[in-house]
């Protein structure tokens, strides 16, 4: 793919447009705290994020380079400035100038948005630019914005695991106690505010943990959130027979179902060996196995953390009448392999394991940036292609090449970022990436044939 050339006489607009075009809302490295409290009719938080999002594109099209080769300075640890062969003021100022365009764009018919207002969100959308081209080893696809409510969610699911592990009791005994309306507390046998003292740590950790990368949320916001996450906790596990199934979906999802557990892994090896987290996870970064980290015979530890996996799946079966016992059997017997692989694996590293690429909103990222391709693709400026649009036509008529052309050229962008987004992807296997690159293919041919814009 040639690179896009967006940057010619004038800058052209940023990616907002055709994202509204499209119909798509794509998270990027994080909204502007004041853009998303203007009361206006236009989103501009949606406007800077999406801006942000392809920041990358915009910086191989200023470069006159392909977007894998600044991909690949920048996966070697390089910035995008580095990348870019571009001074940092330079690059900036080209960045800040299309960003602006954009702001300036969404703004053209909003009779609520004073001239301060649109200088401050300016001012913050070209701050977090200077942050993405000066950081090395820049990645756009983990700077969506967290989601801390689904965190601390999944964290509660796990309670009774955490307890039974802090416990050193097995998950049954805690759901029985549990069942004869006993509280957590009483079930662990130990004290209300030494448990809650184990939870609470487990729980900020993950949250700072979430946190890492994320520029968007102060100190005091988190701490807001790991308060009202302790609060849930202390009343969980107060609670006389309290039913951890209220934070599972209706409908159970074994797949993802199977996955949390196994991201649980290190936790209850460190509970079966009577070592401490820290222990476990030292060992595994001297490379060593889960099984050598444990000191456990590999069938041994094998049938304990099979014997707490089917527990919680056959949990979360017991009221589900649409599940077939042949099911449940065969989930099972794919976990337990998997289970098996993870604790003979040197190294093994579940937060990396845990990072699995959403390859659905990859896709609808990529297909949001179509027109901006397209204008690259026809050497047309973006402004050109819009106003065909919004006139009744094609893309491909906007273009002036043949379907086919566009398509092949468009195709080969897309599956270039699935196949970057793929390359530390363990999980996914060759026959799904190219159903993957098989479906989005479809979606861009009817894209681009679609009068007036793909609203779908």
């Amino acid at each position: 793919m040639k690179a896009l050339k967006m940057v010619k006489k004038t800058v052209v607009v940023g990616g907002l447009a055709a994202a509204m075009m499209f119909g798509t809302a794509v998270s990027g490295f994080g909204g502007s705290a004041f853009a998303a409290e203007v009361k206006s009719q236009v989103n501009y938080q949606q406007v800077v994020d999406q801006n942000l999002s392809f920041v990358i594109g915009h910086v191989a099209s200023i470069a006159d380079r392909e977007d894998y080769s600044i991909r690949d300075a920048l996966s070697q640890g390089q910035s995008l400035v580095q990348a870019s062969g571009l001074t940092s003021q330079e690059l900036l100022n080209r960045l800040v100038e299309s960003m602006n365009q954009s702001i300036d764009f969404a703004a053209r018919n909003d009779k609520d948005i004073e001239k301060d207002d649109l200088n401050r969100i300016k001012s913050e959308a070209a701050g977090k630019l200077s942050t993405i081209i000066n950081t090395n080893g820049y990645d756009d696809t983990k700077y969506s914005k967290v989601d801390y409510d689904k965190i601390v969610k999944r964290e509660l699911s796990s309670v009774v695991i955490l307890v039974s592990a802090y416990a050193d009791k097995q998950d049954s005994v805690i759901r029985d106690a549990l069942q004869e309306g006993k509280t957590l507390v009483e079930a662990s046998g130990l004290k209300h505010g030494e448990l809650l003292d184990k939870l609470k740590a487990s729980i900020s950790q993950s949250i700072d943990f979430a946190a890492k990368n994320d520029k968007t949320t102060t100190k005091e916001e988190l701490n807001e959130i790991k308060s009202k996450a302790a609060s849930e906790l202390s009343k969980i596990i107060s609670t006389n027979g309290y039913d951890d199934s209220t934070y599972d979906a209706v409908e159970t999802d074994y797949t993802k179902l199977a996955e949390k557990e196994l991201s649980y892994t290190v936790i209850r090896v460190s509970a079966y060996a009577d070592k401490k987290d820290s222990e476990i996870r030292d060992a595994l970064r001297q490379g060593k196995t889960l099984v050598e980290a444990s000191g456990l015979k590999h069938g041994e530890l094998l049938d304990k953390l099979t014997a707490s996996l089917n527990q919680s799946i056959d949990f979360a079966a017991k009221n589900d009448k649409s599940v077939e016992a042949e099911e449940i059997s065969r989930i099972k017997s794919e976990a337990a392999g998997k289970l098996s692989k993870i604790i003979t694996t040197n190294g093994y590293d579940d937060r990396a394991a845990a990072a699995k690429v959403d390859y659905k909103k990859l896709v609808e990222k990529e297909l949001s940036y179509t027109a901006i391709r397209v204008s690259a693709q026809a050497d047309k400026d973006y402004s050109t292609i819009v106003d065909a649009l919004q006139n009744g036509k094609t893309l491909v008529e906007a273009s002036g090449l043949k379907h086919e052309d566009l398509l092949k050229q468009l195709i080969e962008s897309l599956n270039q970022s699935i196949d970057f987004a793929a390359k530390n992807d363990k999980t996914v296997t060759a026959e799904e990436l190219n159903r993957i690159k098989s479906e989005a293919a479809g979606k861009l041919s009817t894209i681009l044939s679609t009068s007036g814009g793909y609203k779908g």
